[in-house]
């Protein structure tokens, strides 16, 4: 791999760099390979002049097109990822001995080299090929000639699936050299949710930062931190208005017993205003919207960790799940690659991290969630069971007394009787409330099918033995894992969950 490493100072602020991709597809046959290489050159000039982020290149190194490309990027000091349509050694098959070279030589200083596809046509390898350099780029170039593809996998069906997905296209007209943009309107640089997931407060004064990876991490420890310190206070903030309804009903009925006092009549009235304002005033449902912004983002941060080691770019969550955080995807996979140097690791060992790090921890975590969501339920079961049985049996006291024990109307307890009933059944009701809103039934179940779930892909990774295998089980892991939490951020964002 090539050297192309950012340069990372010590003790900075932990800011996620953001990253724009640069995509490439083109013919193989050119008409004048010295007009297009000057017009791509000039292209990714002006690209890396104006655009204020870092810039990186995506495509393959097929002959034409492709290797103009990836050597433009390497001339220029821009670093290269490039797509395999093929394993090397087939991939070798499609050059001659001058072209290879070239190859070869721009392998050695690019940034990252991976194979895409698995299909068993060559055409339709080089088709996907062309389709995940459009889905990991946010600008397509291509140097087209116009004319309809020849076969599966032609640069007019590249761009025209870029051109369908939104993309940004600049064309190149491969021999009259001029230029064409579409989808031109479209922001490609504005990133509101990497610009707000920055702009959180740091975890630490400031970090030791050396390495992209170490970077990567820290920033990590940063949104999960503000992501810890959000999540609580919604469900405490949630809980207020419930006390506040029961305590206005308690207080109305002790206005009653105390001959309609004005003051005991304002006080919960105040409350039950206060009830239909709070959310408002403690802004309740921002709340919410953010803690699920940050915490998915954490979450999505930590799976990507999980595959620092890993020989491939995290892939178990992409843009396509959650659109609003590819630019943080996008950033975390660049910083990854370009922590090669220190991130290299034998099967064994990446499988022992992973298995100890994040199957087993989340395995524990879940079992302990489970357990704690099992025994709160049951305390809160319990205090409704209870609190039902004393409110009826005060007013079924009063009823008896009302009918059949007048002998015993003027005991100086029987006025406590009603309020005791109203007390009770409030209680009763606060805590069922409280069951409702932590969700603890659900939560407990849940937590005992992911553990479940994470035990039985354990052993699988156990006994896998080869990368192609511990990624797939990997990748499955991670879907699980995040799957609630995307959800849930979903039914937040979306307002679909009952405003408290």
């Amino acid at each position: 791999m090539g050297t192309n490493t950012p340069v990372i100072e010590k003790k900075i602020a932990v800011i996620l760099p953001s990253v724009f991709a640069i995509g490439f597809t083109g013919h193989r046959h050119l008409p004048d390979e010295a007009k297009s290489r000057s017009l791509i050159l000039q292209f990714l000039k002006e690209q890396k002049e104006n655009i204020q982020v870092s810039v990186y290149g995506i495509s393959s190194v097929a002959s034409g097109g492709d290797l103009l490309f990836a050597e433009s990027c390497i001339f220029l000091g821009i670093p290269l990822r490039v797509l395999l349509p093929l394993p090397k050694e087939q991939f070798r098959e499609d050059f001659d001995e001058g072209t290879w070279k070239r190859v070869e030589d721009v392998i050695c200083q690019a940034l990252s080299v991976e194979v895409t596809g698995e299909d068993e046509s060559r055409d339709a390898r080089y088709y996907e090929c062309g389709i995940e350099t459009v889905l990991q780029c946010r600008l397509l170039l291509a140097l087209w000639d116009g004319e309809p593809s020849r076969g599966l996998g032609g640069t007019e069906q590249i761009v025209s699936f870029a051109k369908i997905e939104g993309r940004p296209v600049v064309w190149i007209h491969s021999h009259a050299g001029t230029i064409q943009r579409f989808n031109a309107n479209r922001e490609i640089l504005n990133d509101p949710e990497l610009d707000f997931l920055n702009a959180l407060p740091e975890a630490k004064p400031e970090q030791n930062v050396r390495t992209p990876g170490d970077l990567a991490r820290a920033w990590f420890e940063k949104i999960d931190a503000n992501a810890t310190h959000a999540s609580p206070r919604v469900r405490r903030l949630a809980a207020i208005p419930i006390l506040c309804t029961a305590a206005a009903s308690v207080l109305s009925t002790v206005g009653t017993l105390a001959g309609g006092t004005a003051v005991w009549v304002g006080i919960g009235s105040g409350l039950g205003f206060t009830v239909g304002a709070l959310p408002v005033l403690l802004k309740m449902q921002k709340r919410q919207a953010t803690w699920a912004r940050i915490r998915t983002a954490t979450e999505i941060c930590r799976s990507n960790l999980a595959f620092w080691k890993a020989p491939t770019p995290y892939n178990a969550i992409g843009p396509e799940v959650v659109p609003e955080l590819s630019g943080m995807l996008m950033s975390l996979n660049f910083l990854k690659m370009s922590d090669s140097p220190n991130r290299k690791a034998v099967l064994e060992d990446f499988k022992h991290e992973y298995r100890e790090g994040r199957v087993q921890g989340q395995m524990d975590f879940f079992w302990k969630s489970a357990t704690r969501s099992e025994k709160k339920a049951r305390q809160y079961k319990f205090l409704i069971t209870g609190s039902v049985i004393i409110a009826l049996t005060a007013n079924i006291w009063m009823l008896l007394n009302a009918v059949w024990l007048k002998g015993l109307s003027q005991a100086p307890w029987k006025q406590i009787l009603p309020l005791s009933g109203s007390v009770f059944f409030q209680l009763a009701t606060i805590a069922g409330a409280m069951l409702v809103v932590n969700d603890y039934q659900r939560r407990r179940t849940r937590y005992r099918e992911l553990h479940d779930l994470l035990q039985e892909w354990d052993k699988q990774l156990e006994f896998a033995r080869t990368w192609s295998i511990v990624i797939r089980i990997a990748e499955m892991v991670e879907k699980a894992l995040l799957a609630e939490v995307i959800e849930w951020k979903s039914l937040i964002l979306h307002h679909k969950l009952p405003r408290r």
